[in-house]
């Protein structure tokens, strides 16, 4: 049985008149009757009673009409929902991020594209850069929003960049430089440093490039695995850390932040980040575009 059969029935049962049935679908008469012919015949029972004015329903021929018509409308939805899919209406999308680096504008992010894309359900999991990544090649999220590098992974994915942060000083409160208002970055060539590779991928060769343009090479002493265990190790006076500026609103005892000033200023660039020609393609353009507004906006207003 074709869908055909179904709408061929469905225009006869309605118009009760083959002719009028036939011309409704632009059809002329005698294959329209075949068709209805064949499917009585694949049915095996008889849908219409043949009349002299025209023709009636069967009490089975009225039944099969309830179930025609609603195997109609089921495809036509699913036509419908295919289609908004496409256009980027409708579906889910899941999307990976760093809490430390996206609070300042996720949020907002979300709630507008909640009123602009109702239709579409925006699943977001924290995980750290390199989790992103293997979870974008796998497919099991659609956006990643993390630290950009020139790591290799990251050609093998389509990327925008969304905000450059500017780079703060993480010190212990009791560290000789915590009561000054800036630091100059040459100041900290005999600090130990805490490192954040899990943060910031390549963040050991980021720190080793800054700090050599300032004349001399950082001592990495740990190695943090989130901003949590950083800002630890800095409160316990085991090193400084340079950090992106949304990381100052992270809560942290016996921390302060200070300005960064160097002979070139520093930025750290956040990014979004997704596998290129993907099956969500359409979806994940509209959220990246979500993504630039509120940042761009946001920066307007810093």
């Amino acid at each position: 049985m074709k869908l055909r059969h179904l709408e061929y029935f469905v225009a006869a049962a309605e118009e009760l008149n083959f002719t009028h049935a036939a011309g409704r679908l632009n059809v002329s008469q005698p294959p329209f009757s075949k068709q209805i012919q064949d499917l009585e015949g694949e049915l095996g029972i008889n849908l219409f009673e043949r009349e002299r004015k025209g023709v009636a329903l069967t009490a089975a021929g009225k039944a099969f009409l309830i179930d025609a018509r609603g195997i109609l409308e089921a495809c036509d939805q699913a036509v419908r929902k295919a289609q908004r899919i496409n256009r980027g209406e409708l579906g889910e999308l899941t999307v990976g991020h760093m809490a430390a680096l996206t609070h300042d504008f996720l949020g907002q992010a979300l709630e507008r594209w909640h009123k602009e894309s109702p239709g579409i359900i925006v699943d977001c999991v924290e995980m750290d850069a390199i989790e992103q990544e293997r979870a974008l090649l796998d497919g099991r999220i659609a956006v990643g929003i993390l630290v950009l590098s020139d790591r290799p992974v990251l050609e093998l994915l389509a990327a925008e960049l969304l905000i450059e942060h500017r780079v703060s000083v993480a010190l212990a409160k009791s560290h000789p430089q915590a009561g000054q208002p800036e630091i100059r970055l040459p100041i900290l060539k005999e600090q130990p440093f805490i490192g954040l590779n899990r943060m910031y991928p390549a963040y050991g060769d980021w720190l080793h490039n800054v700090c050599h343009r300032s004349g001399f090479i950082p001592r990495i002493v740990r190695e943090a695995d989130g901003v949590g265990s950083a800002l630890a190790f800095v409160a316990a006076g085991l090193g400084v850390a340079l950090v992106s500026d949304p990381v100052k609103k992270f809560p942290a005892r016996d921390v302060v932040f200070r300005d960064l000033v160097a002979a070139k200023p520093i930025r750290i660039p956040l990014g979004a980040v997704w596998k290129k020609n993907g099956l969500e393609s359409a979806v994940v353009s509209k959220f990246v575009k979500t993504l630039s507004r509120v940042c761009t906006e946001q920066l307007r207003h810093q």
